[in-house]
């Protein structure tokens, strides 16, 4: 889902472009998002920034437009080393097409646990956000994970579709962090009927966690939110009576929901989630270590959580003031890492600290360069640096519009 994006070709240019083929006026469109007309007028000039997902997603459904459009994701590069990770994206598109065909796989396949030993370093790759060498390894993986299903009989086979759905759950991670939102689609889909045929109970929820994100680009948040809520309902008996699984997936499902409900603007309902998801991880207790579900259930995501809230909410302050005390332990997942310099960075932005934030988006990029870089509000933030720019940071923050191509 590329979208041209012209040389020079701001944000605003992109929103007066979409509103023009509309055909609705700079105050028609202010009547549907809820703004004056000056504010549209300070957005199509690029005097008012579109830091905010939640305002972007809005702004994309009253134009009748994907979220894409007005961030130009996907952000390839221009060179094979800058364009590593997007140029694998079709050859994975192609796998995902084709999953339900007879498997392409000519060499011998080996056996579960050398599958197995492959699957996990695919795993690391994806939590240590290295995703241009992850998306090189995936066609491979879903080619010969697809045969192994084929050719396993059970038990095999269903520990072989337990792996693929794995993988399959990669290959979204990939699509979905470097701005293929349509791939991103197919491969939770994929996620569902490999996870289902792998005979797991959990199924429905590990789904669920995974759609919503593609629900919040159309800012479906009750849809969202009753998405999340049915697959809470539906683990609730294991939650109840203790079972790590169940508190685990409760757990990443109302982190969810403290998100949606975040960009919905409903603050109370955003931190009652917040406190549930809390809970789940309390009654963990050392069983979070054990990662259920690769869902990160554990006390330093919710704390992290804590900052992405106050900053879906808009509020810098509270953000600023949670990010203070968040301490991240060494093993953290990059992405988790990355994601939580980038929002506490927005938050410094928004309360005028701007060297703090310039800080915290060049720790973020040195954690998770691809992430980062191919994230619209780390764009934007540097993009807002840069028209703020002071002589003490100015060599710093040009740097890193170079490296992501916002200069």
């Amino acid at each position: 889902m590329a979208y041209s994006d012209p040389v020079g070709e701001s944000p605003g240019t992109r929103v007066r472009r979409a509103r023009k083929r509309a055909g609705i006026t700079q105050r028609e469109l202010a009547r549907r998002v809820g703004r004056a007309q000056s504010w549209v007028s300070g957005v199509e000039n690029d005097s008012i920034p579109l830091d905010s997902i939640a305002l972007v997603n809005i702004l994309a459904r009253v134009l009748r437009v994907h979220p894409n459009e007005l961030t130009a994701r996907p952000y390839r590069g221009e060179t094979p080393i800058e364009d590593r990770g997007h140029s694998a994206i079709p050859e994975i598109r192609r796998h995902l097409e084709r999953y339900d065909l007879d498997p392409e796989w000519d060499g011998e396949v080996r056996s579960l646990p050398e599958l197995s030993a492959a699957t996990e370093h695919a795993g690391m790759l994806r939590r240590q956000a290295r995703y241009a060498e992850l998306a090189e390894e995936l066609p491979g993986l879903l080619s010969e994970l697809q045969a192994a299903t084929y050719l396993c009989a059970e038990p095999d086979r269903s520990a072989a579709f337990r792996l693929l759905s794995l993988i399959y759950q990669a290959a979204d991670t990939v699509a979905y962090n470097l701005g293929y939102a349509d791939l991103s689609v197919i491969a939770t889909d994929r996620v569902r009927w490999a996870v289902k045929c792998s005979g797991d109970p959990h199924h429905e929820a590990v789904f669920a966690y995974l759609r919503i994100r593609n629900l919040w680009s159309s800012t479906s948040w009750n849809d969202a939110l009753a998405v999340l809520d049915r697959a809470c309902a539906g683990v609730e008996d294991e939650y109840t009576v203790g079972r790590p699984e169940a508190l685990a997936l409760w757990g990443g499902l109302q982190l969810r929901a403290a998100i949606t409900a975040a960009r919905k603007n409903d603050a109370d309902e955003a931190w009652s989630r917040h406190a549930l998801a809390a809970e789940a991880v309390a009654r963990l207790g050392q069983r979070q270590h054990a990662n259920y579900y690769d869902l990160c259930t554990i006390q330093p995501n919710i704390d992290i959580h804590g900052v992405a809230i106050a900053v879906e909410l808009g509020d810098g302050p509270e953000a600023v003031r949670r990010g203070e005390t968040v301490r991240l332990p060494k093993n953290l997942q990059a992405s988790r890492v990355g994601h939580h310099h980038l929002d506490y960075a927005r938050g410094l932005l928004w309360c005028g600290k701007r060297e703090a934030a310039l800080n915290e988006l060049e720790r973020a990029e040195k954690v998770a360069p691809l992430l980062i870089r191919n994230h619209p509000m780390a764009r934007q933030a540097v993009r807002t640096l840069l028209d703020l720019e002071r002589y003490g940071y100015r060599e710093r923050i040009r740097r890193l519009g170079a490296r992501m191509h916002v200069l």
